[in-house]
């Protein structure tokens, strides 16, 4: 049976950098804002998320990155960060 994950607001795993409660901080406002431009309820919730998510996507093929290589990308620094 896999270990229920708690979150760790203070952790940092690189010495001089962000702790996870300043990495979720940065994510929020960026969903805040999007939330905001789209015209829609500023919350953080799985919709704003997803949408932000889809949006950039829109914003790699725009620009010619290829967006499932950054996201497999940031979930292993994701994984690597909890």
């Amino acid at each position: 049976m896999r270990k229920k994950f708690t979150f760790s607001a203070g952790k940092c795993e690189f010495t001089g950098g962000l702790t996870n409660g300043h990495r979720a901080e940065q994510a929020e406002m960026g969903v805040e804002a999007a939330n905001r431009h789209r015209g829609e309820p500023v919350r953080i919730d799985e919709d704003g998320i997803r949408d932000l998510l889809a949006d950039l996507g829109h914003l790699c093929d725009r620009e010619g990155l290829d967006f499932p290589a950054i996201i497999n990308t940031a979930k292993k620094d994701w994984r690597a960060e909890r």
